[in-house]
Order: C-alpha cells, then structure tokens, then sequence
C-alpha cells in the first residue's frame, strides 16, 4: 500500500501544511484562511512525492474551549454518524472522507436533516493518505459537532478536530452526556494551565448544559 502522509502546524492564524519524505519537509503555507482552501497545493505536492514511506509528525493546533468553539462555529448540531466514504478529487491529486450525519437537534444555525463533514485524507484502493491528528468517524456513532462551511452545503470541523464531541447515554434513564475526544497525534498549543502544569482535564457534562456553555446561553 503507498502511504501518503501530511501534517499540519497551526499557529494563531496560520496554517501551514508539511508532507514529509524520509525526514524531509516541504511546507506549503497560507496565513488566515480555512484550511480547504490550501488543500489543493498540498494535494499537488503529495502526488509529485509518490512516497512510499515517510517520517512521522505531530499536528500542532491552536487549543480551543467550547465558548470559543460555539463563538467561531456557523452550525453547532447533535446527530448520528449514518456514513463514511473516501474518495480522489476530480483532479486526482487528494483523497477526501465525506461523513454524513443525521441531525437530531440544531443548537446554532439553520436547522438540516442531515449534514455533510469533509476532512482531507482516507484510503481509497491501496493507497492510504493520513492527516496526523485528523478525526476517525465510525458508522452509528452519536455526535455534537461544531462546524464550520467547507464549500457549497458542506462542512468541515471547527478547531482542526475539536469541534467534535462523542456522546453517551445514561443507560438506566437514556439522559445523553458529552465527552472530549482523545486528540492523537496532535499537539495543543495554548492550553490553560500547560506551563504550570494544572491542566483542568475536561469533565463529563449533559449535552443540555454543555450547550448552554458553549453558546453562551447560561
């Protein structure tokens, strides 16, 4: 299987995109603007490798809290996970996961039955394109997802990955609870406490009043 592999480093406002090659990089920066839209030059950068092995790295991303999260996010919806698909561009120079979720409630934005979520890489046939840091989406799994437009009726997740929360289920009453997300090869930079060592680990909440948080609604 050809492996495909890319990081990312995100500093404030700026993003930059590093495809490694035994070691080496090559980045392809864009200062404040939505990662999909410099996805095409990393995409073009990948494909001119054509590696078959490659280094390993961190993706470093801004550390966000809910407020922030529920400040800078167009839709804020809780649904299930119902598909998962990856695919080459049209151009064949990215592979692309397209995730639909059935949305049971709509805390922000204009109210859909169902969304589209979009993230750079997946495996289509025998080749394997990996994002460090970038989400794992499982079919039936229940959300609460902070997102943020993509392109035209599609979407991608706030905060690089932050922006998705897992939900469980009390199960003697059903009550549904949010959790973080474990962030795997990503690195936060700017967490609270981090110098110090007090980092405040995220505890489980009801979705009601996570909501109500996030939103600013308390």
């Amino acid at each position: 299987m050809v492996k495909l592999s890319v990081s990312f480093s995100i500093i404030e406002q700026y993003r930059t995109a590093v495809v490694s090659k035994h070691g080496r990089e090559i980045p392809a920066t864009a200062g404040g603007i939505p990662m999909k839209r410099f996805m095409p030059v990393i995409g073009a950068v990948v494909l001119a490798l054509a590696i078959t092995t490659v280094a390993v790295h961190a993706t470093q991303v801004l550390f966000r809290t809910p407020r922030q999260l529920g400040a800078e996010s167009a839709l804020v919806v809780q649904g299930r996970v119902t598909s998962v698909q990856s695919y080459w561009n049209p151009s064949h120079t990215k592979i692309l996961t397209e995730t639909r979720v059935v949305v049971e409630d709509t805390f922000k934005g204009t109210r859909a039955g169902a969304v589209t979520v979009m993230q750079l890489g997946g495996v289509v046939d025998n080749v394997r394109m990996t994002v460090h840091g970038a989400l794992q989406w499982r079919e039936g799994e229940e959300v609460v997802l902070f997102l943020e437009p993509f392109d035209a009726g599609r979407y991608q997740v706030s905060g690089f990955t932050q922006g998705k929360f897992g939900v469980e289920r009390d199960e003697s009453t059903g009550e549904a609870y949010v959790r973080a997300l474990e962030q795997r090869d990503a690195e936060m930079v700017g967490v609270p406490g981090a110098e110090t060592g007090a980092v405040v680990k995220p505890k489980k909440m009801r979705v009601a009043a996570f909501i109500a948080n996030a939103l600013g609604k308390e």
